[in-house]
């Protein structure tokens, strides 16, 4: 935090599924709710896979059929080509967007000139992203993307009838331990790709979700996570899986990580100057049975920084003799 000059900041260590460290410096108190940005996917991945797992959805259900009462109430895509893409696409980053004609892109400013951030709006989103014609061939290549999780979060609402935030609080996030968990109030627009909001420590918990017997994911979305689903990644190192990165080792299935970050300046918003700027890692060593969460504030760039966080972490968990 020094070196990178950020003024405040929080690291929590969760062992066995049970907090066993902590740390804060600047603003934060321990135990204050934090919001999370992109760690928000891994909420949406694990909320999908509990709807695979209990046979509502499939891996290769398409977006023309878990987005059909959407779709009707929207219109169309632009490109028909959506409409085949699969939710494991979407899971996994290669449903076609990259980046570009993002939930985040232009027309998040211009709406949030007279609309609020604190209402979802899943509808006004996927307006704006299915109007544009997909820069990428599905199931090709893995492109990063809020449209993908956003496209989830709207069919986790169709899927079950109920809010976003009020199927994944009840049906994953309390069950894992994480109580004080909710959408941003000031940001629930983000929603399920980068909306949630919650103290470290419920972060911890819930990230337990990704331990190799934990009951969240059953088996039928475990094994998808686990090996890479899609042709061209079987010999790579890591894959993209439910909301978060995988790479899969002999010991403790697998290690696991993700970065977030929102940093967003408006002055002519509906909701009066928006000025935001954090960023987040949560990381999983199996082996260890150890999950590290980590914010800070302001935003920090992709570069050598995310790296050398992540090799102290490492390094520093691995040198741990007896746990608490």
């Amino acid at each position: 935090m020094a070196r990178q000059q950020r003024s405040t900041g929080g690291l929590v260590v969760v062992h066995g599924g049970r907090p066993v460290h902590s740390a804060e410096m600047g603003r934060l108190a321990a135990g204050t709710p934090v919001p999370l940005a992109s760690l928000s996917k891994a909420v949406t991945g694990v909320c999908i896979a509990s709807l695979i797992d209990r046979g509502r959805l499939d891996f290769d259900t398409r977006v023309a059929e878990a987005m059909a009462r959407t779709l009707t109430r929207i219109g169309p895509p632009a490109d028909p080509r959506l409409l085949q893409v699969t939710i494991g696409e979407l899971l996994a980053h290669r449903a076609g967007f990259d980046g570009k004609n993002d939930a985040t892109s232009g027309a998040l400013a211009t709406y949030l000139r007279t609309h609020t951030a604190r209402e979802t709006a899943f509808d006004a989103q996927l307006k704006w992203v299915i109007a544009q014609r997909l820069p990428l061939q599905p199931g090709t290549k893995y492109a990063y993307s809020n449209a993908a999780y956003l496209l989830l979060g709207a069919i986790i609402e169709e899927a079950t009838g109920q809010s976003y935030e009020t199927f994944c609080r009840q049906t994953v996030l309390v069950p894992l331990g994480a109580r004080d968990a909710e959408l941003d109030p000031a940001w629930r627009i983000l929603s399920s790709y980068g909306g949630w909001r919650m103290p470290l420590a419920d972060y911890g918990r819930f990230y337990q979700a990704f331990a190799v017997d934990n009951p969240a994911i059953g088996p039928v979305a475990r094994r998808w996570m686990m090996q890479p689903p899609f042709a061209g990644e079987e010999r790579a190192a890591t894959h993209y899986g439910l909301g978060t990165f995988v790479r899969p080792t002999r010991q403790g299935g697998g290690n696991f990580w993700h970065w977030g970050r929102w940093t967003y300046t408006m002055n002519n918003s509906f909701d009066g100057p928006l000025r935001i700027s954090y960023s987040t890692f949560a990381v999983r060593l199996g082996a260890l049975d150890v999950n590290m969460v980590v914010y800070l504030e302001p935003g920090l760039q992709a570069g050598p920084a995310h790296g050398e966080l992540d090799r102290l972490l490492g390094d520093a968990a691995r040198a741990v003799t007896r746990w608490p």
